[in-house]
């Protein structure tokens, strides 16, 4: 019989924050609540890419202070940053407005990122599950996924309901402070060894995080794990959120709910689209340790989940882009399922790869990675949108990545992990 880990309190813990998290009910509307705004593809990719330029200035630096002044206290201020935005979001009145809500947001973010992450696999290796990295992560990522599925529905009928995009941020404030009550009953040890934070502590964990970022960069396997990784993840940050404008062009050719508004159409139909989607990544989400066994190691199923992941942004966008949205729906559903496979099984490749020493910097580099790709990729994808069609964007977007695919295809005879056994 295969070893297990216990689903002990801590476990549900971990799990309950995951879905709370998740209640992002302004997720499914946030591109549609953007251009309610009067803005343009242009400017959304601009505000996408302005987020992303605040999670690289400060990624790194988050990440060491959670390792030094503990992880509890850096996802407390997550929070708490988070349902600043949210506020800030629901009287934005204007362009500028948006920046500083955005910029608030990319701040949570950053002291978010990768912490949690460092927090569960703390607590697998004094459980010694560490073995089982990929099991149990992708369990805590499935209980996010179907929480996104129940946040979409409940998204939608406040949609419909008030008639109001903004109103989705003002709800959001509730299980988000849920979440800071759950995070602050954690157990003290999962803050880490260093709890106070003083300047020769910093000084001395930040040279010792440059040295050990200095090294990696050495190591061209090691800069394919973290491409490959966050590449595509980038990619779809930048165009996830085109689904949206997607079926808001499907509504128009559906006879169905003729009762309904144009807006109102279109809020359910997103509202089970997305409910179904996260259904299906959090599945997937669950499947990341079967997947990686049965395409025979992790770096391969990182490349087979990567090629999917491209054939389907692209073929989307074929097809969207030609006026057939309901199979560009269908291939979107692609998308997202391959996106949500593939992260339990890269996050626990860079685990292995980089061992436990500062944990939390390499997952947070990696992070930094996928927030700079979205950042170059999302004003590209907003102007190919403006200038042709979404979907062209999207297909476009794709086929970069499909171009840069051989250069970080990670093969099996090259990579170690820190115990030079094959990965």
């Amino acid at each position: 019989m295969p070893v297990t880990f216990k689903k002990d309190i801590q476990y549900y813990k971990f799990c309950l924050y995951g879905f709370l998290k998740n209640q992002k009910f302004y997720e499914p509307f946030f591109l549609l609540f953007l251009l309610s705004k009067d803005i343009s593809y242009l400017q959304v990719g601009i505000l996408y890419s302005i987020k992303e330029i605040t999670v690289n200035l400060l990624e790194i630096p988050a990440g060491m202070i959670a390792d030094s002044a503990g992880r509890r206290k850096s996802m407390l201020l997550s929070f708490t940053l988070y349902i600043i935005s949210f506020l800030v979001y629901y009287f934005s009145a204007n362009y500028s407005i948006l920046i500083i809500a955005i910029i608030i947001f990319g701040m949570a973010d950053v002291f978010r990122t990768g912490t949690h992450k460092a927090m569960i696999f703390a607590y697998l290796e004094a459980n010694n599950w560490s073995h089982l990295k990929v099991e149990y992560y992708g369990h805590t990522r499935s209980c996010s996924q179907f929480g996104s599925a129940i946040s979409s529905l409940i998204a939608a009928a406040i949609v419909v309901l008030t008639n109001n995009y903004s109103v989705v941020f003002a709800v959001a404030v509730i299980p988000y402070m849920l979440n800071l009550i759950n995070l602050a009953s954690y157990p003290s040890w999962l803050d880490g060894e260093q709890k106070k934070l003083s300047a020769g502590l910093f000084r001395r964990n930040f040279v010792r995080a440059v040295k050990s970022l200095i090294k990696a960069s050495r190591d061209k396997w090691t800069i394919k794990i973290f491409v490959n990784s966050s590449l595509p993840s980038g990619y779809f940050n930048s165009a996830k959120d085109y689904l949206q404008v997607l079926i808001l062009s499907l509504v128009a050719s559906l006879p169905a709910l003729e009762s309904l508004t144009v807006k109102d159409k279109s809020s359910v139909l997103i509202g089970l689209a997305y409910f179904v989607i996260y259904l299906l990544t959090s599945w997937a989400s669950r499947m990341a340790g079967r997947f990686s066994k049965n395409t025979g190691s992790v770096y391969r199923g990182m490349n087979i989940s990567l090629i999917i992941m491209v054939a389907a942004g692209i073929l989307s966008g074929f097809f969207f882009h030609s006026g057939m949205e309901f199979i560009a729906a269908l291939l979107f559903f692609m998308l997202y399922f391959m996106e949500n496979l593939r992260r339990p099984v890269a996050v626990a490749v860079i685990a292995d790869r980089m061992g436990k020493d500062s944990l939390s910097t390499f997952l947070s580099t990696d992070s930094q990675l996928k927030s700079l790709f979205t950042m170059i990729l999302s004003p590209i994808v907003g102007l190919l949108a403006d200038l042709v069609t979404p979907g062209a964007a999207i297909m476009i977007g794709a086929v970069v990545i499909l171009l840069v695919f051989p250069m970080i295809r990670l093969r099996g005879d090259s990579l170690m992990n820190k115990q030079g056994i094959k990965m």
